[in-house]
């Protein structure tokens, strides 16, 4: 027999595969993508085979313990993706596979194996003289109730159990469970079977010398299989089941039990008759998918338009011909509601796929995924890795949303490019929804390298809201008139500080209104808990980097202003520079704060906050859209899980509390996310035949974004954002890599970055790459860890396929690894490709 060697993928930090030898034994088991048991230094590890081969050239090979997997866990389409994965994102391929199986599947140390049939005896009469291994672990499993794999292997002295294990699971014997129950394992139930003679018994009635309990037993069984139900109904005890299994008039076994994300209140799907615009798009995108061609399509459509709608036909006319579907959504939260409606029009045909499912939950769906049992996947970013056979669509909902990009953990994917890369693979279609594309997906559009399609029109000719905007600076003046006022009449004393309020008294009348009608309110507060921005109360002037054109952050610590790209610092003015005001804030509101408002200023209404504080539950997100569908609330108030996805015809006022938190992040991007999200929530208002309004508060009334939200102009936003990227060579006119390096000491990591920097500093890069910092984070220090940010622009006009920007980066990983800086544990570094947040 020939020699085998097999390159293994392992969850390690490291840029390579480790080759092992195959023991004979295992030749037949070994195949690309199983997963198996390999020695790793002084303990062991699950990789990944990527490749085999009769030849190696590595000295001193130690040979792999074990085959996981009967049938490969990795297609070669999936090897495929996640290699490419690994070398676009500068990631470990072990690490990229690890991310793209349901927790728990990367370790096997403690398995428990049980017998799935009490009948021992059949089992060994059905096994051969000479199998003597297997029916070792029969009779100790007989014996012992259940035992973990690596007492069985010590007991049988057996070194490869897992093959063994595997072909008496495969004839029903026995059941390989996971110990922990935070791990994926399959579950089992028993049931029972009448079998013929059992059936005879029933007719004969007293001759077969039955008691009434076994004949209950018997009369139950019939219509149900489930055991412990049978028992229940004929109230009767286990041990007069096995007195039946043992006058052979029933069986029992086990069965597994696939466990799904329940979803109840599904309703029958209304009748929908598509408009010209959706006609035209489903016609356009079926007709490539029949052809088996890959096609990007940007569907772009106003709020409320109909995108969904348009997804399900697409559906609906690839099952048929036998294709599967993938429907990514941003949000945990937007699931339910979106599962609801694909669920009413297909049924069991769908799963849903995320991190609020147990982990058994996900681990049934990644199964079912890959057996071609379901056929569509809806998920968040995760599930653009569900193992469907013949994948035909991708839907991106959505596709502008930040959440499509992992960000804090290796490999740092974009789910969005992910769903694009492996649809070119195989041949399939890619649908990017949007009222609001990104930047980047819209340049595609305008290059020919996406399809745009359209839908300008609400169904059932709903109209869009009216946009009204709040300047908050003349609402200071306001009440300051009204105090002024007061104090005039009332003969009483100025307040030295007047009182802040985090609703106008517009919103504040109009709130009221809806109330009054029983109509939904939905409020937007976007506050999250980093970085402050010092604003001038009275006219809303922001200081701004010279060089990066972001906005300049203020730290309480060292009491200066700080540009987290570029690292340009200045002391904060004691006036404002544009209106010589002395009033220059912190100036914040979060939903906390907001929601106490409310309750003083409407305490009859019924709020339902929704942040992270609140929706940490499992399935906390479904009971509180729930709760406001049903009319079982007021008013909706959260950050921008309330912006998008949801449907709620009795919505006619949205207010965005303030506009400034998105705007004045310090951030490229922060133009664009505030026109999204404010568009995005915007769209929640006036969904039926009832009209929507929409009030937006904000210090800068005269920002291009808020002017093209209230005219709802998309063209004329996107053509004046990538005038401005372009001119500061930012994405989509460059690639952008955000390199972070973090420690306990501050002088330390700050040397690491520099060192790093100047490698990318040399003359061979300098046409192709921009490298700006080191500079501090945005939030410098986290958990007593200090930040520090290197960002490379690579240049799309001398590098247009990013190849000499990979190079730089790989050559300075690799250096930077190889030397001492690299080997000093106290220093952590991480690379982010085409990162969506600079924070």
């Amino acid at each position: 027999m020939s020699t085998l060697f097999a390159d293994i993928a392992l969850p390690v930090p490291l840029d390579q595969t480790f080759t092992y030898l195959v023991p004979p034994d295992l030749h037949a088991a070994a195949k690309p993508g199983c997963r198996v048991l390999v020695p790793f230094g002084r303990t062991s590890l699950t990789g990944v085979i990527v490749s085999l081969s009769d030849r190696s050239t590595v000295p001193g090979i130690k040979p792999i313990r074990d085959v996981l997997d009967r049938k490969p866990t990795f297609s070669a389409e999936m090897l495929s993706l996640t290699h490419w994965i690994a070398e676009y994102y500068l990631a470990p391929w072990g690490e990229v596979l690890k991310t793209a199986v349901p927790q728990g599947m990367a370790s096997e140390s403690k398995r428990i194996v049980r017998l799935s049939v009490p009948d021992t005896e059949s089992i060994l009469s059905n096994l051969k003289p000479t199998a003597k291994k297997q029916r070792a672990v029969i009779n100790l499993l007989a014996e012992r109730k259940s035992l973990t794999i690596s007492q069985l292997q010590r007991s049988t002295n057996t070194k490869s159990i897992y093959s063994l294990l595997h072909e008496l699971s495969e004839r029903g014997w026995i059941a390989i469970e996971d110990e922990r129950p935070s791990q994926p394992r399959t579950k089992t139930e028993k049931i029972i079977i009448v079998k013929d003679e059992g059936r005879k018994a029933l007719e004969h009635g007293k001759e077969t010398n039955l008691t009434e309990k076994q004949e209950k037993i018997l009369r139950e069984a019939l219509s149900e299989s489930q055991l412990s139900a049978v028992l229940k109904k004929a109230q009767a005890s286990l041990s007069i089941a096995e007195t039946l299994r043992k006058k052979g008039l029933i069986e029992i076994s086990a069965r597994e039990v696939i466990r799904t994300f329940a979803f109840d209140n599904l309703e029958a799907p209304p009748t929908i008759t598509l408009n010209a615009y959706q006609k035209k798009a489903l016609d356009e995108i079926s007709a490539v998918v029949e052809k088996g061609q890959y096609r990007t399509f940007l569907l772009h459509g106003i709020t409320g338009s109909g995108k969904t709608q348009v997804y399900i036909e697409v559906i609906r006319k690839i099952l048929p011909a036998g294709k599967t579907a993938i429907v990514l959504v941003p949000e945990i939260s937007l699931t339910p509601q979106i599962v609801r409606r694909f669920k009413s029009h297909f049924g069991d045909d769908v799963a849903v796929f995320h991190s609020q499912m147990s982990a058994g939950e996900r681990y049934d769906t990644w199964r079912l995924a890959r057996d071609g049992k379901i056929r569509i996947v809806i998920g968040p970013r995760s599930a653009v890795f569900a193992p469907l056979p013949s994948l035909g669509l991708i839907v991106v909902d959505e596709e502008h949303e930040a959440s499509y990009k992992q960000f804090d953990a290796t490999p740092r994917y974009h789910a969005r490019d992910v769903a694009i890369k492996r649809a070119n693979d195989i041949g399939a279609v890619v649908i990017l929804g949007s009222a609001t594309p990104s930047a980047e997906s819209y340049a595609n559009v305008q290059t020919g390298k996406y399809t745009l399609l359209e839908l300008p029109e609400r169904v059932d000719g709903a109209q869009l809201p009216r946009i009204e905007v709040v300047d908050m600076t003349k609402e200071r003046v306001r009440r300051y008139e009204e105090t002024k006022k007061a104090v005039q009449e009332k003969g009483i004393s100025f307040p030295k500080r007047l009182p802040t309020s985090s609703i106008s008294k517009l919103l504040q009348d109009h709130i009221a209104e809806r109330l009054e009608k029983k109509e939904g309110v939905i409020l937007l507060q976007n506050r999250r808990g980093f970085s402050h921005v010092m604003e001038c109360f009275d006219c809303g002037h922001v200081e701004k980097c010279d060089r990066c054109d972001v906005t300049l952050t203020f730290h309480a610590v060292k009491k200066h202003l700080r540009c987290h790209y570029c690292g340009f610092v200045k002391k904060p003015p004691t006036v404002c520079p544009n209106c010589q005001s002395v009033e220059l804030r912190l100036y914040a509101f979060g939903t906390q704060q907001v929601e106490e408002e409310l309750s003083q200023l409407f305490p009859k209404a019924t709020i339902v906050r929704m942040d992270l504080d609140t929706t940490g539950r499992k399935g906390s997100h479904d009971r509180m859209l729930q709760q406001f569908a049903r009319g079982e609330a007021d008013i909706l108030l959260g950050t921008q899980m309330v912006a998008k996805g949801l449907d709620f015809p009795r919505v006619t006022l949205v207010g965005v509390i303030s506009a400034d938190t998105q705007m004045l992040l310090p951030d490229f991007r922060a133009s664009e996310r505030t026109f999204q999200l404010l568009t995005q929530v915007a769209g929640r208002a006036g969904r039926s035949t009832l009209s929507g309004e929409v009030i937006i508060q904000t210090l800068q009334p005269d920002h291009y974004s808020l002017k093209h939200v209230v005219s709802h102009d998309f063209p004329g936003f996107y053509k004046e954002e990538l005038e401005y990227r372009k001119e500061l060579d930012y994405p989509p006119f460059s690639r952008l890599v955000l390199v972070e390096f973090k420690g306990q000491h501050e002088e330390e990591i700050h040397h690491h970055a520099k060192k790093f920097a100047s490698f990318l500093l040399d003359d061979k890069y300098k046409e192709h790459l921009i490298v700006l910092g080191p500079a501090d984070a945005a939030i410098p220090r986290i958990r007593g860890q200090f930040r520090k940010h290197v960002v490379i622009k690579g240049l799309k006009k001398t590098d247009p396929g990013g190849a000499r920007l990979r190079s730089a980066l790989t050559s300075a990983k690799q250096w930077y690894a190889r030397s001492a800086l690299g080997k000093n544990r106290a220093v952590q570094m991480a690379i982010d490709v085409d990162p969506v947040g600079m924070m």
